[in-house]
């Protein structure tokens, strides 16, 4: 059976123990506001996870992206590869996803692409699958390479802003000048919005997730970018 991965797994740990300590706070001075913070720092933990855990965007954002079978597709960021897989079983030979985890090279890193790799041979497609590690300042493809782009809560960790303008200069760069690409995220939608503008994206939409979307809280709330240069 598949893990389910945590994004983030110190925000959810910080959340249980708050949860915890009102608890016992509320046990040793009986006061009902202590309950109350401990319900509502449950209902944000729950949250929390469902977003985290939640494929339905995910699913959703790859058929936006309206894929041939034999469509070469980017996914950039793709950590343990759960993404990757459910581009990957879209596709038939010569049809092929590209996953890039942008971390360090470090060993989480290093961590990271192993996960990616035994995912992909667990869920045998290897065949049309490749993951390697890549800077997302400088990607290593060519000019309109891919027919779609996803990313994954990826882009918000980039920092400072000139960073993120980079990465998604670079992302456009790769992507074909019929294609789609989607960015899922919870933070910076205008400014993705005016640099995609300014690289000649004409049809750029953003789908809000509604309470499924939510990272504990409704103003962290996941959306959808798509964006299309016809």
């Amino acid at each position: 059976m598949k893990s389910k991965r945590v994004d983030a797994p110190l925000v959810p740990l910080a959340i249980a123990l708050a949860a915890m300590l009102s608890i016992g706070a509320a046990v040793v001075w009986h006061q009902w506001l202590f309950w109350l913070v401990t319900v509502l720092l449950l209902i944000c933990l729950g949250l929390y996870l469902n977003a985290s855990w939640r494929e339905q965007i995910i699913d959703e954002t790859i058929t936006y992206l309206h894929l041939s079978s034999d469509a070469q597709v980017l996914d950039l960021g793709t950590d343990q590869g759960n993404v990757l897989v459910k581009l990957a079983k879209r596709l038939t030979i010569p049809g092929h996803a590209t996953g890039v985890e942008v971390g360090r090279k470090s060993a989480q890193s290093h961590n990271s692409l192993a996960r990616a790799k035994d995912s992909l041979q667990a869920a045998a497609m290897a065949d049309r699958a490749s993951v390697q590690a890549a800077d997302i300042l400088n990607l290593p493809f060519k000019d309109h390479q891919f027919d779609g782009i996803l990313i994954w809560m990826t882009l918000h960790q980039v920092k400072p802003t000139i960073n993120r303008v980079r990465a998604v200069q670079e992302a456009a760069r790769t992507l074909k000048s019929d294609g789609t690409l989607a960015i899922i995220d919870f933070r910076h939608f205008d400014e993705y919005q005016k640099i995609l503008a300014r690289l000649g994206f004409h049809d750029i939409t953003v789908h809000q997730c509604g309470v499924n979307g939510w990272w504990g809280v409704p103003w962290l709330s996941t959306k959808i970018l798509l964006a299309k240069r016809f």
